[in-house]
């Protein structure tokens, strides 16, 4: 293989031809798309058979109201923390994600404290609660939140 040196009389030059090269090798040619076979339509097959009830044409979920109450009775302190973040306007994913921005962290504090005395968590479990969270983070929200209110 063998290359031949070109010679360039100005940077405009080198320029043009470097965009040339680089859109020869990286952007694809244009392909036009094949003509769409017209469609035919059939004809409407009519079927005369009987209505299903609703309850039996699709799922249908009787007693979701007691499979929400059964979920918010096994763990009551998320249940509290989802109607919360509802009340806050902040997604449930967002308070217990990793969002270090001071309008998540303050109010994930606050829930935290509000937790920690409303159902007595354990620090470790109040960490676990909030997405995962190290005991001395929940500890540490806990203590500044009581602080701020002392202070008050």
């Amino acid at each position: 293989m063998s290359f031949v040196a070109r010679e360039f009389s100005s940077a405009a030059e080198l320029r043009a031809h470097a965009a040339a090269v680089h859109a020869r090798c990286f952007n694809p040619a244009v392909r036009l798309a094949p003509k769409p076979e017209p469609i035919v339509e059939e004809p409407e097959i009519r079927v005369f058979a009987r209505k299903l009830p609703m309850w039996e044409a699709g799922t249908s979920s009787f007693d979701a109201h007691v499979v929400e109450w059964r979920n918010r009775m096994a763990n009551p302190p998320k249940a509290y923390l989802k109607d919360r973040c509802r009340e806050l306007g902040i997604p449930y994913t967002v308070m217990i994600g990793a969002d270090r921005r001071r309008n998540v962290s303050d109010p994930r504090q606050v829930l935290m404290w509000e937790i920690h005395n409303k159902f007595g968590l354990s620090f470790p479990a109040l960490g676990r609660l909030f997405g995962g969270r190290d005991h001395t983070t929940a500890l540490y929200s806990v203590r500044k939140i009581e602080a701020l209110r002392g202070a008050e």
